[in-house]
């Protein structure tokens, strides 16, 4: 078994040296590197085998399928500069390719997430699992910003590691809040909307907020933060629906803001589940009001950020 090792960065002095060092196991460590100004590049240069340039995008991930035929080896291990694996992981992978690797195409390795310098535990956040570890060719990744990859042979060819344990990758993810703030609108303002104004539905994104409230509060486990990041990932649907909208040309009926109860009951059937479970302990007054508290200050900085 031959592995090809997969780094991309843009502007990681801070990190890279660890994920590459993470993966010196491997026959051959490429870095894919988005025109690095920081010191990056000569990490890169003295720690991989090749260096390979890419533009600067606003989506990352269709970037990976572009430098995937760069890779010569059957089996392709791809991680971000801000990742990094254990120290065994060259035994876990030779492992896993010798027990599974007639049956399977590509492995999703559960990911610890690291933000603000916390390892996440609870719902949402764990296990996390990532599509990072596949035989060449097998594996394409859609146009956005951390969409799950698609295996080509079919999610029959597609096995989840059980934790914990097995092999993981460690991220480090956001230094803080204000991290987060400033990459979760950054992903909001590049994101791709659909054009069609027929299609377009606020109560959608009234209920993902719904969804990312229930799914990633887990205070029993992570405590005051996971409270913290369920209201910011909330507030991120509604923003999200917004650039969507004003996206659009004719905008469609918005509706006011007395219309969120109402929209908490339309949609499919799973997510309609879902605003009925939620809506007696989050009724929409509240949720808004949290929404404007939550990211008033966050948005008003980074807007004026922007227009400067």
């Amino acid at each position: 078994m031959r592995v090809s090792g997969i780094v991309h960065t843009r502007n990681s002095a801070d990190t890279v040296e660890r994920a590459l060092a993470t993966l010196r196991w491997v026959d051959e460590l490429l870095v894919v590197d988005m025109a690095s100004d920081d010191g990056t590049l000569a990490v890169a240069e003295r720690l991989a085998d090749r260096v390979l340039h890419a533009p600067v995008v606003a989506r990352v991930d269709d970037v990976r399928n572009q430098f995937l035929a760069g890779a010569t080896h059957e089996w392709i291990f791809v991680l971000d500069s801000d990742e990094y694996l254990a120290a065994d992981a060259a035994e876990q992978v030779a492992a896993l390719v010798r027990t599974h690797g007639n049956r399977v195409d590509a492995f999703a390795i559960p990911r610890f997430n690291y933000i603000a310098g916390q390892v996440m535990r609870g719902n949402g956040w764990y296990p996390d699992h990532q599509v990072r570890l596949f035989r060449r060719g097998m594996v394409r990744w859609r146009d956005g910003h951390h969409l799950p990859p698609e295996v080509l042979t079919g999610p029959d060819r597609l096995l989840h590691l059980s934790p914990p344990e097995c092999l993981h990758i460690h991220h480090l993810n956001y230094r803080d809040l204000r991290h987060f703030v400033r990459k979760q609108v950054d992903y909001a303002l590049n994101g791709l909307y659909d054009p069609d104004p027929r299609r377009f539905d606020f109560a959608d994104y009234v209920a993902a907020a719904h969804e990312r409230l229930a799914l990633y509060q887990d205070t029993a486990r992570d405590g005051d933060l996971s409270h913290a990041l369920a209201l910011l990932l909330a507030w991120d649907a509604i923003v999200r629906g917004l650039l969507h909208w004003d996206s659009l040309d004719p905008r469609p009926d918005l509706g006011a803001l007395v219309a969120l109860p109402t929209g908490a009951a339309r949609g499919s059937a799973p997510r309609a589940g879902m605003r009925e479970r939620l809506a007696p302990v989050m009724p929409a007054a509240r949720l808004v009001r949290r929404f404007i508290r939550a990211g008033r200050s966050a948005i008003g900085g980074l807007v004026g950020r922007r227009r400067t």
